[in-house]
This record gives structure tokens, sequence and C-alpha cells, in this order.
């Protein structure tokens, strides 16, 4: 009996992690996510996903918290670094602009299936309490401007975030996300860091 469990966990498992490769591909190819090719992608019948997954709601929530389970983990991580709160603020944005080049379109995606609650306590979770606090030791060691550590790492999550959303609505398509990228990180400096710590 046990090992006919242990199977059945094992098959569940392979056929989740092949729903997940199978969102991102159809993301990454700006493809409908739709529950019939998701189910061609994995190779299984629909009525199989119906098995694991209410609805197409139900399979995007998964898809998106495993997902976002790493990069929480790895949010975390970055602001616990026994470096400067500048570098923790610099391999934020890295990490950012990292996802961003794996998964183009998928914040796109997201945006779209989200409602804005759900966006906004993901967002608070996520980023901008940890940056309030990096933002506060960044005010407490006199390297950050003394303003209201909140609006900092609103603004923060703004300057990265806002690029990455408006993508798709641009004239012309973005060529060099590291250019971007760089452009951030000088805005970020420039907004953030008093003017002895910038010329440092």
């Amino acid at each position: 009996m046990k090992r006919i469990s242990k199977k059945k966990e094992l098959m569940d498992r392979l056929i989740k992690e092949d729903v997940v490769k199978a969102v991102l591909t159809l993301i990454k190819q700006d493809l409908p996510v739709t529950m019939d090719e998701v189910a061609l992608q994995c190779g299984v019948a629909k009525g199989t996903l119906y098995n694991y997954f209410k609805n197409k709601t139900d399979l995007i929530n998964y898809v998106h918290q495993e997902i976002v389970l790493p990069i929480k983990k790895d949010s975390y991580q970055i602001f616990e670094l026994p470096v400067s709160p500048r570098e923790k603020i610099h391999t934020f944005v890295d990490r950012v602009f990292g996802f961003q080049k794996e998964y183009p379109l998928y914040f796109k995606f997201i945006q779209s299936q989200r409602t804005a609650i759900e966006a906004l306590d993901e967002r608070m979770a996520l980023a901008i309490m940890p940056l309030v606090r990096v933002c506060q030791e960044g005010i407490d060691s006199g390297a950050f401007l003394d303003v209201d550590s909140h609006v900092m790492a609103c603004m923060i999550f703004g300057s990265v975030i806002g690029p990455m959303e408006s993508m798709t609505y641009r004239e012309t398509p973005v060529q060099d996300l590291d250019a971007l990228k760089k452009d951030v990180l000088c805005l970020l400096d420039r907004v953030l860091l008093k003017k002895q710590e910038r010329l440092s």
C-alpha cells in the first residue's frame, strides 16, 4: 500500500511540475493559457488537470505560488545579506531584472490574472515591507536621505517594477535590458544616497 502511495505522490509532483513548466512556456511564447493548452503541453488529458485543479484560476494561482515561493525566499535572503543597504537594493534590482530576462512576459500575464488587492498584498509582503527595513537601515546609518522609509520603499519598488510593467506599452521595445537596469540603478543612487555617499 505504501509503495502505491509513494508512486502516486511522485506522479502528482511530476504532473504539477509539468503544469508550471507548461504555463511558463505558454507565457514565454505569448500563447493563451487555457486548460486545453496546458494539458496539450503536459501531454495529458484535460480531465487529468481537473483532478488537481478546480479550474483555470486555481491552476494559475498554483503556478504563481510556485513561481513566487523561490522569489520570496530569495527576497528575504537579499535583505538579510551582511552588506550595505545600497548593495542590498542593487542586488534586489539585479534579481528583478534577471527574472524579467528569464520570463519576459510574466509581469504582463500575472497583472491580467490578479485582483488589485491580491497584487497589493503580495507587493507589500514580497518587496515593500522588506525594502522599508533596508531604507530605514540606510537612513539610520546616514547613507540615505532622511525621509519617510515607507515613501522611499514605494519609490524604489515603482522605479524597479514600473519599467517591467510598462514593457509592452512602449512604442519602441527595450533592446538592452542591462542598459535599462543601469539607468534604474543610477536613478536610485541619485535619489536615495546623500551627496557624500554618491561621491564615494
